[in-house]
């Protein structure tokens, strides 16, 4: 079963030791929202000591994308944020969310200044000055959407034509072509082929820092059950013993 399955860390869990009534329960509670859910995530600048819990609202920015922001006529959403540790420059916090908005974490991190650390699409300056603190995105939503669609559109990532490609096909035209012999496979064809314009594009290579964000899934529970994962390597505090770690986190 996947659950939170819009949010930026889908959660599984397995249905094969569970029962009916079981998976009744589960399902009445998850509807009704009486989740205990904590995340751990990773910022950009030194978080407060004091526990900050911020309450603005979320609504919908890019629909065809999914990209939220914060609005006054967005959803109701909460969230809590903890200061676990810091290093002087980023600092690894504990969330706890009690309504499931899409990308709640990324944008409540956001609107109060410390947004997620590889968040490619929240942690940019496409989204004002101050990369959206306090929804001062200083431009009117409309222009936002546009500028923010237009920052992750699809087509930034079109592979180009080969710009030799068309200067080398005139030089085969002006050449003798050597007809293909007949007992000739496809085995025997080279895997690069210097006519099809498939083969002649230059390919955008994604980097490696698109495929992680810094944000995870720790624990979910209820009255009744709990399950949790363990921290992930980067945000452990390699400064602090593992004993001191599990108080941090209490």
């Amino acid at each position: 079963m996947l659950v939170d399955n819009m949010r930026s860390t889908p959660y599984w869990v397995s249905c094969e030791s569970i029962t009916t009534a079981q998976a009744y329960e589960f399902k009445k509670t998850l509807k009704e929202g009486n989740w205990s859910k904590e995340y751990i995530c990773m910022v950009d600048g030194v978080f407060p000591d004091e526990e900050i819990e911020c309450n603005e609202p979320i609504g919908t920015l890019v629909i065809s994308m999914g990209i939220q922001c914060v609005r006054p006529d967005g959803k109701p959403a909460r969230s809590r944020f903890k200061k676990l540790w810091s290093d002087g420059k980023r600092s690894v916090v504990s969330v706890n969310i009690y309504t499931g908005r899409t990308h709640q974490i990324r944008v409540h991190a956001q609107f109060l200044g410390y947004p997620i650390v590889g968040d490619r699409i929240y942690n940019s300056s496409v989204w004002g000055p101050s990369k959206g603190k306090g929804a001062e995105y200083k431009k009117p939503y409309e222009e936002l959407c546009n500028d923010v669609r237009e920052a992750h559109r699809g087509s930034n990532w079109h592979e180009t034509v080969d710009p030799e490609y068309e200067s080398r096909m005139e030089k085969m035209a002006s050449e003798e072509l050597t007809p293909e012999p007949f007992d000739y496979g496809s085995q025997d064809r080279p895997s690069y082929d210097p006519i099809c314009l498939n083969c002649n594009v230059v390919k955008k290579k994604v980097p490696h820092d698109h495929f992680q964000l810094f944000l995870h899934c720790l624990k979910y529970s209820t009255e009744k059950w709990s399950y949790s994962t363990s921290m992930p390597e980067w945000a452990i505090n390699s400064n602090v013993n593992s004993t001191e770690q599990i108080l941090l986190q209490t």
